[in-house]
Formats: structure tokens, C-alpha cells, sequence
């Protein structure tokens, strides 16, 4: 899977209500750009090898997952239970 594929389904599986707008890379890291229910987008930096190491399971792929659920907990509003 490419990473650009693996960032994306990493984010629908960790928030199924934020969405990846945009994906931007160099060299040396990858941008995504993330919004979700609060009209708020998120910006996260992941490395470059960071992200290519991810593609395998593990360690990496771990981190990576865990920096875009923190990402992606900005963008989405938490849904009460209805119980105060």
C-alpha cells in the first residue's frame, strides 16, 4: 500500500468521522491536513521514515497511527451518551 493510501485508511479506522483533505511531502516528512465534525482542520507532521516504515506492522506503524489519532481527535466532536 502506498503511504499516501495507508495514511488515509489509518485515519478513517482511528476517527470513521475525519477525513484526510490533503496530503503534502518533501523530502524529509509528510504533512496531512485533516477535518472532521468541528469544522476545525488539523495539521500533523509525520517523518518521511516514520511513514515508509509504517507500511510494514509494527512499531512504526503504531506511532504513525497514534500521531494521526491525535490529529484527528482535534477535528472530531465527541458524541455524549446522553447521560449527564
Amino acid at each position: 500500500m502506498d503511504p499516501r493510501e495507508m495514511i488515509e485508511d489509518l485515519v478513517t479506522k482511528m476517527a470513521p468521522n475525519a477525513t484526510v483533505i490533503g496530503i503534502a511531502e518533501d523530502h524529509e516528512r509528510y504533512r496531512v491536513s485533516v477535518a472532521g465534525t468541528t469544522g476545525v482542520v488539523a495539521d500533523c507532521v509525520l517523518p518521511r521514515d516514520e511513514v515508509e516504515a509504517a507500511g510494514q506492522e509494527g512499531d512504526a506503524r503504531r506511532r504513525v497511527a497514534a500521531a494521526l489519532k491525535r490529529c484527528a481527535d482535534d477535528v472530531v466532536a465527541p458524541i455524549g451518551d446522553g447521560r449527564a
